[in-house]
């Protein structure tokens, strides 16, 4: 009885293949048990082999490949071999929670696959020769999340975990804003998680492989100011939701030496500004945050930033997923220790995803089965990959490549003033409240939809002239309170606020870190019936503005 059970899983597998064991064949089970690889990796190797043998053209290789017990067995070999079976075996012994880990994942042809293609290199020549190994280390950690939440084992959340025990929080050069100890990487798993669950990511995030996710998961920055990005964005900035365009609030990062400490926090680098290395890390965060991921960039004195887009028609480059922005393209870019043309054709090949895994698939079984058969299976290989068309773009294109090194300033030209379109709001004996939108007239402001529904008025940095009017129904002449709910990421924010022909008042916006808050309260004075409230904005940073409460004084 000892006997067949040794064998069960193995015999399985090549009856399904209708193949015939080899003798001496190792099952997994055993292997774990014993913790001895060797007959396992050397019993994998003689299965495929025997199938190869067998059959090879190409419609049985195709067949093979689609396998579910092929495709099993040969997971099985190429994780043995990139671990290698004396670490793996370590890793067994280590604790008897790693023996139940490992039955698990090695019976598991989707949590190995994630897992085998998230190690694979980007770099075309470093696929080519195969010779890459794999740390154990990802695997306890992989257990550890395993154990706190079994759910890690299958769909977006076993994405999400592969993908932080491979790259944790803080993996990669330090930038502004980051946290000084890195999150432990069973928060961030959770955070992640949790933030998928509740629809705060993007939806592109679904779709992401666990490879994708290492460069969204591994953020530098505290759980809190992720969060904080999201609510910021989704306040002040929620346009740039569209297209899932979160990288373009760099342009909001005030290209100066920041007069503030960063703190470890994001949002003084969003306040104080900074030159290419804070945008640089800006940019990265932004796009963590979402979900969307991202990567620095070195460029010769330069930093910018690299990103997937949920749509590769849009410019730069079209057609690629991933773009450079903030600098300049791609030729000019270094990030994983490789040219950014390297990186590009690596990455492309990625989202080919069903040639990319046919690809890696047929180069681990021609190392498995060696012999005469390795050259065939690799020249199998190469063909299907010099198959798949590269996109023809210029490379040397970047997104907002004119603000790399320079803050936009706007023409002095005065923009076009809106035709009235809103009737008096009265404002009643007990006070009332107007919404931003319900200008009468206005200059180079623009309106927004709001995220959770309704509008909003938006000042845009540095713009010369800009201004919304109101006509407003005042029942009594006399003294009233104005306050705004507004946002704002910036220092020293301010408005002018004219009432008829009345001298301006000077309006404070507190820095609201981006969030809604009320304004400190002026007086102005009203005379009865209607007329006009001004709002006027000099060219400073930029504002939004979600409603106006007035009220009479006292």
């Amino acid at each position: 009885m000892k006997t067949i059970a040794k064998f069960t899983t193995q015999s399985l597998i090549a009856c399904a293949l209708g193949w015939s064991l080899p003798a001496n064949t190792i099952d997994a089970d055993t292997a774990i048990k014993s913790a001895d690889f060797a007959g396992f990796f050397s019993s994998a190797a003689a299965l495929l082999k025997a199938k190869v043998d067998a059959r090879n053209d190409e419609t049985a290789l195709d067949s093979m490949l689609n396998d579910p017990a092929f495709a099993n067995t040969l997971d099985r070999w190429q994780l043995v071999v990139k671990i290698g079976v004396d670490k793996l075996g370590v890793f067994a012994t280590a604790d008897p929670a790693n023996r139940a880990f490992l039955g698990w994942l090695l019976g598991s042809t989707e949590a190995m696959d994630q897992y085998l293609d998230a190690h694979v290199p980007i770099h075309l020549a470093a696929r080519e020769k195969n010779d890459y190994k794999i740390s154990p280390g990802p695997l306890e950690m992989w257990k550890k999340i395993i154990a706190a939440d079994p759910d890690a084992k299958i769909g977006i959340p076993m994405k999400i975990a592969i993908a932080t025990a491979i790259r944790p929080p803080g993996t990669g050069a330090p930038g502004a804003g980051q946290q000084k100890t890195p999150s432990d990487p069973l928060v961030r798993y959770k955070y992640y998680k949790d933030a998928h669950k509740n629809r705060e990511l993007f939806p592109s995030f679904d779709k992401l492989t666990a490879w994708d996710m290492q460069y969204v998961v591994s953020s530098g920055a505290s759980e809190a100011d992720l969060t904080w990005g999201r609510q910021m964005i989704n306040t002040w900035r929620p346009d740039l939701r569209i297209n899932e365009l979160v990288v373009n609030s760099t342009s909001e990062v005030w290209r100066r030496n920041s007069p503030i400490d960063f703190a470890n926090t994001y949002q003084n680098v969003l306040t104080g500004g900074g030159k290419c290395g804070p945008r640089s890390s800006w940019s990265v965060f932004i796009c963590q945050a979402f979900g969307v991921p991202a990567i620095g960039v070195g460029q010769p004195a330069h930093a910018c930033v690299a990103y997937k887009t949920v749509n590769p028609t849009t410019e730069p480059q079209p057609g690629y997923a991933w773009k450079v922005g903030y600098g300049r393209g791609w030729p000019f870019s270094k990030l994983e220790n490789m040219g950014g043309v390297d990186f590009i054709a690596g990455v492309q090949e990625r989202e080919h995803r069903a040639a990319f895994s046919k690809v890696e698939r047929l180069r681990w079984l021609a190392a498995a089965v060696g012999g005469s058969e390795q050259a065939t299976l690799m020249d199998k290989a190469r063909k299907i990959q010099a198959s798949v068309k590269d996109v023809r773009a210029d490379l040397t294109a970047s997104a907002k490549a004119d603000e790399a090194e320079k803050e936009l300033i706007p023409g002095a030209a005065a923009a076009p003033v809106a035709a009235a379109t809103k009737g008096p709001a009265v404002i009643a004996a007990s006070g009332s409240s107007i919404e931003a939108s319900a200008f009468s007239s206005m200059q180079a402001v623009r309106v927004i939809n709001y995220f959770t529904g309704g509008k909003q008025v938006n000042f845009d940095k540095s713009v010369p002239t800009s201004w919304i009017e109101y006509t407003v129904d005042a029942p009594a002449a006399g003294t009233y309170v104005l306050q705004l709910k507004a946002a704002t990421p910036n220092d020293g924010q301010f408005f002018d606020v004219i009432a008829g022909t009345d001298a301006p008042v000077n309006l404070q916006i507190p820095n609201t870190r981006g969030l809604w808050g009320m304004t400190p309260a002026v007086e102005i004075k009203l005379q009865k019936g209607p007329q006009k409230l001004k709002i006027s904005s000099p060219p400073q940073r930029g504002v939004a503005v979600r409603h106006l409460e007035i009220k009479a004084k006292g």
